[in-house]
């Protein structure tokens, strides 16, 4: 299986990828995707949410690989005066995946070169991944 992400204003907190199973945790809840059995040029309607949360944004079958497009949370960009917009562009084997890893890319940042992504909270107490400026280091 081949996981996407897209950035969105709310996602599980994290995944578990297996085989051809998705099961997306959110606040201790747990909702199973066994989507083995998802055809060839088939066409995807929607996924259940887990606890109220979407999960699974898109999936198809190209070739027999099974390609599932998954949420990835994101807030306001912390770095001063910039904002960040998102993009998912990165497709990596489900083995690869780490829910410490933000897998789509802020954009609207030309030319600056002191940022880093990180996961924050916004001003609601809402987290997510965003951007801010880098901690100077000491000299």
């Amino acid at each position: 299986m081949k996981a996407k992400f897209l950035a969105t204003g709310a996602a599980p907190d994290y995944y578990t990828l297996s085989g051809e199973t998705v099961a997306a945790h959110n606040k201790g809840m747990t909702e199973e995707y066994n989507l083995s059995d998802f055809p060839e040029g088939g066409l995807f309607q929607s996924a259940d949410p887990v606890d109220g949360v979407p999960a699974i944004l898109n999936v198809e079958r190209v070739n027999g690989d099974l390609y599932v497009t998954l949420c990835q949370q994101v807030i306001a960009s912390q770095y001063p005066d910039l904002k960040a917009h998102w993009r998912g562009q990165q497709v990596l084997d489900s083995a690869d995946y780490d829910p410490d890893t933000c897998y789509v890319t802020p954009t609207g940042l030309s030319g600056v070169y002191d940022y880093e992504i990180v996961r924050g909270k916004d001003v609601a107490g809402v987290e997510g991944w965003t951007v801010r400026r880098k901690a100077e280091e000491p000299a």
